[in-house]
């Protein structure tokens, strides 16, 4: 038990026993201490690195239609947050990314003022916390128009076997280019007729990019 007018302590932490004052030590010493700290210093930083870089892939549940038939409702995709690290997104990819706020209003709202028979060529500023899942269509400086659903990168249409058919609606025919800004990616679901996407409300900063998702 303890003495008299001593604190109980929890009995998962060790008694610390008092110890005699340290001896003077020598400029010899100060100087192991310090490098016995850059070590250890350096050493967490290595290991925090490989850490962020070989994080487990996190898994998300398919809510919507959107990236049909590819990724069904209700499919559970895995998102490998470490996939962008040491090389940017791939035309084709699926990824999973913070939607901007234009993509999540009650109506989807693009940056700027769209020209009939137009893609939306740029989004709004704010990042939201939303999280959709599309697939990359064209990279940075590549111009985009869709011509019955499909793609036309760079002025020749893409073979996309993933795509569903899409002729009805207005995001099914957007023939006059747009251009993807520096450090954007323009994404779309494969579902075309029904997905609500890039089209609408703009391309995407990869730095919104949470990962890319394998099924």
């Amino acid at each position: 038990m303890p003495e008299a007018g001593q604190t109980a302590v929890a009995d998962h932490v060790a008694y610390i026993q008092p110890q005699s004052p340290p001896r003077s030590r020598g400029p010899w010493y100060l100087a192991s201490c310090l490098a016995l700290l850059v070590t250890i210093a350096l050493t967490g930083l290595l290991v925090a690195s490989r850490v962020r870089h070989t994080s487990p892939p996190q898994a998300l549940r398919i809510v919507s239609g959107s990236m049909e038939p590819t990724l069904s409702i209700g499919a559970v995709v895995r998102v490998d947050s470490s996939a962008y690290q040491s090389a940017p997104p791939q035309i084709g990819d699926i990824v999973a990314f913070h939607a901007p706020d234009g993509a999540v209003s009650e109506t989807p709202a693009c940056g700027v003022t769209v020209a009939a028979g137009q893609a939306c060529a740029q989004s709004t500023t704010g990042e939201s916390q939303r999280v959709f899942v599309k697939r990359v269509v064209a990279l940075p400086g590549d111009t985009v128009a869709i011509v019955n659903g499909s793609v036309v990168r760079n002025g020749a249409p893409q073979y996309e076997r993933v795509a569903a058919g899409c002729w009805g609606g207005s995001v099914c025919n957007l023939p006059t280019p747009i251009t993807v800004p520096a450090g954007e990616v323009f994404l779309v679901g494969d579902n075309r007729e029904t997905s609500d996407d890039s089209r609408s409300w703009g391309p995407v900063p990869i730095t919104w990019i949470v990962g890319k998702v394998t099924p």
